[in-house]
């Protein structure tokens, strides 16, 4: 039965999943604005999202068990992003580069990082690795021209960013091992 021009009945929980998961997501960006309203750093705020957005989608990691959880996560470590990136514009050290080094290296090795809440297959494996890479690439680029051109905000925006994702990334590793060795299941091995 078709419930309207093109759209069948059969496919309404997919679409209805579809509409939730699409406000879950802007519920997150609207709460990371607000925060970076309220710490007075909007500008900051919209640089990281739309750094880490790219990122995040495509390299996986670390997820939480529901999306409650998810969203206080969220928001609880979009304030501490915002005061790192604080932080870090006051600051100029070799360890900056050298995190943002070993954040890529980790990145590049590992991502994308599969979840139980959401598996890959291995072409999905294959693409989401290249893109990763590739937006990677074009961080790093933005962020070594950024900072020589002397536009600090941006280039320590993406440091954060990267260095985050790596962070969320090895945490979805231990998360997978330690899943693994708790259950027997013969994927885990893949």
């Amino acid at each position: 039965m078709q419930l309207s021009k093109g759209l069948q009945e059969d496919d309404k929980d997919i679409y209805l999943f579809g509409v939730y998961q699409g406000a879950i997501l802007l519920l997150n960006i609207c709460t990371a604005l607000l925060i970076g309203v309220a710490l007075n750093m909007l500008l900051e705020i919209v640089i990281y999202l739309i750094c880490f957005l790219p990122l995040r989608i495509f390299a996986g990691g670390y997820h939480a068990k529901t999306q409650l959880r998810c969203y206080i996560m969220s928001s609880f470590t979009t304030v501490i992003i915002l005061l790192g990136i604080q932080f870090l514009q006051q600051q100029e050290s070799i360890w900056e580069f050298l995190s943002y080094i070993v954040s890529f290296g980790i990145i590049w090795r590992f991502a994308p990082v599969a979840d139980a809440n959401k598996p890959l297959l291995e072409k999905e494996h294959v693409i989401y690795q290249k893109k990763v890479r590739k937006v990677l690439l074009l961080l790093t680029g933005i962020a070594a021209l950024t900072y020589f051109l002397g536009f600090n905000i941006i280039s320590t925006v993406i440091e954060v960013s990267v260095c985050f994702l790596s962070v969320i990334l090895l945490m979805g590793i231990y998360k997978n091992k330690v899943h693994c060795n708790n259950i027997e299941e013969l994927e885990c091995n893949k």
